[in-house]
């Protein structure tokens, strides 16, 4: 109930800031464009990880942006590569803020190849400048897979293998610098 709350008024605030927000002087860069990504996310199955993501791409239109992405996914105990195609649109590219949409598809990489997804949603503060802050509500779906970790016990001098199940799909606040 709460997100829903806090999903609505998100959408409240950023029609209201676009319909009220300056246009002079604001647009989006034409061509290459790169943006770095900081994650704060919470675990569907419970406890929180975090997420630096890079992608590089070019804007096709005042308001479509795709590219290529890398990002490092830091678990409690483990660390995952996801490699994905980014698509952004950004609703009103010549305002100073803008509600945007992104997607990412891909894969990450532990035991083979998983397919991943990314959905998020937010606003985009541009300044005169081709630079522009990000914050975003996002949420990330990582195929669920079979984890082994072994090792050598000194102690019984056996070799240990256990086995569990990782669910990595995620909900968060997402942090973002273009240029």
């Amino acid at each position: 109930m709460i997100m829903k709350k806090i999903f609505t008024l998100t959408l409240f605030a950023a029609l209201f800031m676009t319909v009220n927000a300056q246009t002079n002087g604001i647009r989006v860069p034409s061509g290459y464009q790169a943006h770095v990504e900081y994650s704060n996310l919470f675990y569907i199955d419970g406890g929180t990880t975090m997420d630096i993501s890079t992608t590089h791409g070019f804007f096709y239109t005042d308001n479509m942006y795709v590219g290529l992405g890398i990002g490092l996914h830091v678990s409690p105990d483990d660390a995952y590569v996801p490699i994905f195609a980014a698509a952004k649109y950004v609703f009103v590219p010549t305002a100073k803020i803008s509600p945007t949409l992104q997607i990412r598809m891909g894969s990450f990489f532990t035991e083979g190849a998983k397919p991943y997804c990314d959905l998020s949603f937010g606003l985009r503060f541009a300044s005169d400048h081709d630079f522009a802050f990000s914050i975003q509500a996002c949420g990330s779906y990582y195929a669920p897979f079979d984890y082994t970790d072994s090792y050598w016990d000194y102690n019984t001098d056996k070799y240990i293998e256990n086995k569990e199940h990782r669910n990595l799909s995620s909900v968060g606040i997402r942090l973002g610098i273009e240029w």
